[in-house]
């Protein structure tokens, strides 16, 4: 080997360090240009998983706060429930004495009804006491115009 074949191989070797340092030197700049684009992607990545779980507290905020205006709405009905309980133990009790009402009125319009009908039976008998006095007042006068002198012809016609 020659002293220009040392040379050449030395260049040669010199030319691949070359390649290889800038090869190289390409490939860790791409890396770190990956790497910085990675890692900015992570960034947002990460802004981005904090604004979703900022979301999701502020869903379970308004869950909360559902839930808890369920319970409200739930304790309302539990008031109107027992509200409207207590106003249907009022109506039967209404009712009740309603009914009970009703039927002493009933009670007592029988026995009105029994006492018109007694009424009426003594009006019939007092009505036929009465034209059996009327008709023994006209059998008296009749006895007494007979008893007395024969009447003069108007006083007949009269009578």
């Amino acid at each position: 080997m020659n002293l220009d074949t040392a040379q050449a191989l030395i260049a040669l070797a010199a030319f691949f360090l070359t390649f290889t340092a800038a090869i190289l030197g390409g490939v860790k700049w791409m890396l770190d240009r990956v790497e910085h684009r990675t890692e900015h992607h992570f960034a947002q990545v990460d802004l981005r998983f904090a604004q979703v779980d900022q979301r999701f507290a502020q869903v379970d905020q308004r869950f909360a706060q559902v839930d808890q205006r369920f319970e409200q709405v739930d304790h309302r009905f539990d008031r109107l429930e027992a509200r409207m309980e207590r106003a249907d133990a009022r109506m039967d009790r209404a009712d009740a004495r309603f009914d009970e009402r009703m039927g002493r009125i009933d009670a007592r319009e029988r026995q009105i009804d029994d006492r018109l009908l007694k009424i009426d039976a003594n009006i019939l008998e007092i009505t036929a006491k009465v034209t059996g006095i009327t008709e023994s007042i006209v059998a008296m006068k009749a006895s007494l115009a007979r008893l007395e002198d024969p009447p003069p012809p108007l006083v007949i016609a009269r009578g």
